[in-house]
């Protein structure tokens, strides 16, 4: 008879990271209204706080190429799904000129088309010349990485941006009567303005060109892009202008019928690159923000446990009723959960779960959710190793495991994501352990060794994080530390006096 160790063992409820378990996401991703309409083209821009799920839908997308190419769609990555970025040399040498960056995006979106094209073997006279035309250029060598097909892009629009000229140039360009690309090669002996250089690379023409190519071969492409916030994360000067650049070049495809972007982009990102204003902003219209109530997280821990078939058998379930049934999936939590991890006027277990594992914007990622998941698991099958007693009826975990398994999640939440993404602010965090989880402004100034209005501005950083929720007391605002951080930093209960 199987054991509630081996169930235990034998349950599988995916990573974290999503781009950790690109293979079997297919399995359990939760296909949302929100879902339906990004694949029906309805959706370009999508916005979401870190762990939230913008990755998971990325990976699906890329995932389902096959069923998109069946209908005439191409689906193109513009970016690794993991590893090194594809634009790192942006950071190394420092470009920040809107201008030139929206020029080496387009640069670079028409060889990602136009490599789609040569390997997808349209046969149409408008794609053959697009290709030759880049091909003769150096833009588009027979074998290339992502990487190496940016940087060709990126030392093409610079050699035209420096004021320095070059002996010999390739000119990728339109004839003038056949109106059809060309490249040719010609040397340069005078300096030339680098404004009038860069408005001498028709890109815009070519794009037009390149969407009536695809419209000749029935064919549209998605380019997509994703890990925007790995691509730039050590400089939020490069950041802002990169992806000012990229939603400008968004926003000049918006006429192109065949060619669009697809962007995945992190909310407190988009909110950065908006500072001092961003007309593109306006052209923004097709698009959505990911977020997830209790009932949807309710439903994302369910379908990755049904999908598990020794737990379907072992309890005997009807896999398809619960997952059409809001009030059979309660049933299932409540059947594997004990009834409450603390006793009294506490919340249910999965309630107390979800509210334990939001941030400081009140916002539960399913990230967290996920991974308290496998934590409960795994906290589980340890104490069943060292001779713990199973629990009680149909119940799979102990009250006990629930908090050890937050502590888990709280230090990895903790140093992998808020000190890695914040790394200016994990000196004043880390003067918070062993304090209370709640504080004012006066504490705060004190611990930090700072005036209260240098206080006051690391604090406010603090809450647009999400490490500190502000609170309305008599007295004036206090800042409280979700439990989500609370195990991390050793944190304790009440008001700093």
């Amino acid at each position: 008879m199987l054991t509630k160790k081996d169930l235990l063992k034998s349950l599988r409820v995916g990573h974290r990271v999503a781009e950790d378990e690109k293979n079997e996401l297919g399995n359990y991703f939760v296909k949302t209204a929100q879902w339906e309409k990004l694949e029906n083209g309805e959706i370009d821009v999508i916005y979401g706080a870190k762990g939230m799920g913008k990755s998971a839908l990325y990976s699906l997308l890329s995932n389902s190429s096959d069923d998109f190419a069946a209908k005439n769609i191409l689906l193109i990555p513009a970016e690794n799904p993991l590893g090194a970025s594809v634009f790192q040399t942006l950071l190394d040498d420092g470009i920040y000129n809107e201008v030139a960056l929206s020029y080496m995006w387009k640069l670079y979106l028409l060889q990602l088309i136009a490599t789609k094209l040569r390997s997808s073997g349209a046969a149409s006279d408008i794609a053959t010349k697009l290709v030759l035309s880049l091909e003769t250029a150096g833009l588009l060598p027979k074998s290339f990485t992502l990487e190496s097909l940016f940087n060709r892009a990126k030392n093409y629009i610079q050699s035209f941006a420096e004021n320095e000229p070059t002996e010999v140039e390739y000119t990728l360009g339109l004839d003038s009567d056949s109106g059809m690309p060309n490249a040719t090669k010609k040397s340069k002996y005078a300096k030339t303005d680098p404004k009038a250089k860069l408005s001498s690379v028709p890109v815009n023409d070519l794009l037009r060109f390149a969407n009536e190519g695809l419209g000749e071969a029935s064919l549209k492409v998605w380019l997509l892009f994703d890990r925007l916030d790995v691509s730039f994360s050590s400089s939020f000067a490069l950041e802002k202008s990169a992806l000012r650049a990229l939603f400008k070049v968004y926003s000049d495809l918006k006429p192109l019928d065949n060619i669009k972007a697809k962007i995945f982009v992190r909310k407190d990102i988009w909110n950065r690159i908006m500072e001092g204003g961003f007309r593109e902003a306006s052209h923004v219209i097709k698009a959505d923000t990911i977020e997830w109530n209790r009932d949807g997280l309710l439903n994302l821990v369910v379908h990755r446990l049904v999908n598990n078939q020794t737990l379907v058998d072992y309890l005997q379930l009807d896999k398809v009723a619960i997952l059409s049934d809001l009030a059979k999936q309660e049933a299932l939590i409540e059947l594997i959960f004990p009834d409450k991890v603390d006793t009294g006027k506490n919340p249910k277990s999965f309630d107390w779960m979800v509210s334990r594992v939001q941030d400081g914007t009140e916002q539960t990622a399913p990230r967290e959710v996920i991974h308290m998941l496998e934590s409960l698991i795994n906290t589980q099958i340890r104490k069943l190793e060292q001779g713990g007693v199973e629990p009680e009826s149909k119940n799979l975990f102990e009250r006990s495991v629930f908090k050890a398994s937050l502590a888990i999640v709280s230090k990895v939440r903790y140093e992998q994501t808020l000190c890695a993404e914040y790394p200016e602010l994990k000196k004043y965090t880390d003067l918070l352990k062993g304090g209370k989880t709640e504080q004012a402004i006066v504490n705060l100034a004190k611990t930090w060794d700072e005036s209260l209005e240098q206080a006051q501005l690391t604090a406010d950083k603090l809450v647009a994080t999400g490490f500190f929720e502000t609170r309305t007391e008599k007295d004036g605002i206090t800042y409280w530390v979700p439990f989500l951080y609370r195990d991390a930093l050793e944190l304790v209960q009440g008001r700093a006096q």
